[in-house]
């Protein structure tokens, strides 16, 4: 049974917040932090984010109540009545509680009629997961609609406070490269995205061609990881006495082996190239390739390669993101993605579509074939 995207929602917390303001909301961690800060947004090619804390390092929105807008908005645009959803799937990397899911959390935020929940747990890939399932639920028969949303709220891990006495991470006064690294690169807010089995009565609809994830975990080791001082992750949080001795220790601090990352583009790049070969679609027929990246650097990155390869997908025009004025928002990156194509009417009747969102994680690298319909056609 086809399956369509009809609607999607969004919400990016506060004002736009520029590179020279960055610190004024997650403070300062370590004596070089401006110097990496300014090296590290050059090659990101971020110029504005958004922030779920103020000034203050206080909460001004919880990650369930970014879903919860987003998720509001984008069934608000569908036409469905809060008794008329039949599913919603959740994504996240840091959710508000260790449990209850995001999901339910969300559930109850929104006051929806009784439905059926699930909640994916990643970090950027997260959001491919949950869209999938949604997807296979509705493609099989078992749900006429489904609404998904996927949400960050990175900011809190970030705050100064949490680095002021941690000294295993704090060298010599200076914050190392790769707890730095995504304290400049990652922030706030949340997207959303109504699936049915019909297209909408007006406007232009995504029909979910395919949706493919690839895990990389067996030959991979853990480039980004919460929870651990070390990629091998053979002593987690968990594992010591208590949280607050975790935390001491720098456990908690997120981090990026910068190292490895260069890697997930010739990961990323060879799943591409399987999917082309096994006749999945043509590159040369795609309109657009909406990509969430980290940084502008590895844009560049991955269409030199393209190009080097001979290979479809190289065309920079065709390539669509909006990191450099959201941000970097993980899971909710290529929700925000469509959500301004559709919305801003970049998208026409007859377009096709290629999302790629590649997790450095423990690399995982999903992709997404969309194609573009007006009104009840399939």
């Amino acid at each position: 049974m086809p399956v369509y995207i009809t609607s999607t929602g969004r919400f990016l917390p506060g004002a736009p917040v520029s590179n020279d303001e960055i610190e004024d909301y997650i403070g300062r961690a370590g004596l070089a932090s401006a110097d990496l800060r300014d090296m590290i947004l050059t090659n990101s090619g971020i110029k504005t984010r958004h922030y779920a804390i103020d000034k203050r390092q206080e909460t001004v929105y919880s990650n369930t109540q970014m879903a919860a807008e987003a998720v509001r908005e984008a069934v608000a645009r569908s036409g469905l009545g809060q008794d008329e959803v039949e599913m919603l799937a959740a994504a996240t990397t840091m959710p508000d509680l260790l449990g209850p899911g995001h999901a339910s959390m969300i559930h109850g935020e929104v006051g929806f009629a009784p439905l059926e929940v699930m909640t994916a747990h990643g970090i950027c890939s997260s959001g491919m997961m949950a869209l999938k399932d949604a997807y296979l639920q509705i493609a099989v028969g078992e749900k006429r609609n489904a609404v998904v949303v996927a949400s960050e709220f990175a900011s809190r891990g970030f705050k100064s406070s949490r680095y002021a006495q941690l000294e295993s991470v704090v060298e010599d006064g200076t914050l190392p490269m790769e707890t730095a690294f995504l304290r400049y690169m990652l922030s706030d807010g949340a997207g959303a995205a109504v699936l049915q089995n019909e297209p909408a009565a007006e406007g232009i609809s995504l029909r979910i061609d395919w949706i493919t994830l690839t895990s990389y975990a067996n030959t991979e080791q853990a480039c980004m990881f919460f929870g651990s001082k070390s990629n091998d992750c053979a002593k987690t949080w968990g594992d010591y006495p208590d949280a607050t001795a975790a935390a001491v220790d720098g456990a908690m601090a997120p981090r990026q082996k910068l190292s490895l990352l260069p890697h997930l583009v010739e990961v990323g790049i060879e799943e591409y190239q399987k999917l082309v070969a096994t006749g999945r679609f043509d590159p040369e027929k795609v309109t657009w390739f909406p990509v969430h990246y980290s940084s502008e650097r590895m844009k560049h990155l991955m269409i030199g390669e393209f190009k080097r390869r001979q290979i479809g997908g190289g065309r920079l025009e065709s390539w669509y993101s909006n990191l450099t004025r959201v941000g970097n928002v993980g899971s909710a990156s290529v929700y925000l993605i469509l959500d301004e194509m559709l919305n801003e009417g970049i998208v026409r009747e007859g377009d096709t579509l290629l999302c790629m969102v590649p997790e450095s994680g423990r690399f995982i690298i999903s992709f997404m074939h969309l194609t573009a319909v007006a009104g009840n056609q399939s």
